[in-house]
């Protein structure tokens, strides 16, 4: 699968499921999410067993766009932080697992996203507009900015900087606040499952209930994004040409 192509898996999703640290099995959480048709998730490095699942991703979905959170830019922080986190990799190390990209809570040095944007997702923290130019100009393909920050969202996609940038919003993003995300100018919407199945049970968690928690999250993100940005509606079934000249910002893709 092309790097488009997995951008467009991801996009055409809208909201992106999030696996982080919970005490949810991972095995309902992963039949939920193909319950739902969902083809793009984020597994994190946060959760405990990642070490042992990111691995086994890829074969389990050879057509999903796959991209690991919390990644660290630092291998010698990733190194010295092992022994307490053992499920740690560093990025060289997620990227033998065959993924599809990276997510980050912080942003990444300019040169490590040059050496992945070409073949992976990129999809990292900034913290300024400037900081968030410097990163899509690297070739980052995303900038995630946190629920909390929906001001630096729309200072991102303010006329003054042109809509220049990709906005991936993750972090206290409910069916109830993600219009507000998307509205400031998210275009992509991701969730932990800490939250999409908040005030549900461990122990009565099944997976036709991760996939209507999903479905509803997803249809809050497809609704908001169809009054805010008319040219996204519809997507699935364009030429990538249409599909990438309909996008409401910078991207990286020429026709795919």
């Amino acid at each position: 699968m092309t790097l488009a192509k997995k951008y467009r898996v991801l996009y055409e999703q809208a909201f992106v499921p999030i696996f982080v640290k919970d005490d949810y099995a991972t095995e309902t959480l992963l039949k939920g999410c193909e319950l739902a048709g969902f083809k793009a998730i984020e597994y994190t490095l946060r959760r405990e067993d990642a070490r042992q699942v990111i691995p086994t991703l890829r074969d389990r979905y050879p057509e999903h766009a796959i991209v690991v959170g919390s990644t660290l830019d630092s291998d010698r922080m990733v190194k010295h932080m092992s022994s307490r986190f053992p499920q740690l990799m560093t990025i060289d190390e997620v990227s033998l697992c065959r993924v599809d990209g990276f997510v980050s809570m912080l942003g990444w040095s300019l040169p490590r996203i040059r050496q992945y944007a070409n073949t992976h997702l990129v999809m990292v923290t900034a913290s300024t507009v400037t900081e968030a130019l410097q990163q899509a100009d690297a070739g980052a393909q995303f900038i995630k900015i946190g629920g909390n920050q929906l001001e630096l969202v729309k200072a991102c996609r303010a006329q003054a900087t042109f809509d220049f940038c990709p906005v991936f919003v993750t972090g206290g993003m409910t069916v109830e606040r993600i219009p507000d995300a998307v509205e400031a100018g998210a275009v992509l919407i991701g969730s932990g499952f800490d939250l999409t199945l908040k005030g549900i049970a461990p122990a009565d968690l099944t997976p036709e209930t991760v996939c209507d928690r999903l479905l509803a999250h997803q249809k809050a993100v497809l609704d908001a994004r169809a009054k805010i940005f008319p040219s996204l509606t519809g997507l699935a079934g364009l030429g990538d040409c249409e599909f990438f000249d309909r996008l409401p910002h910078w991207h990286p893709f020429s026709g795919g």
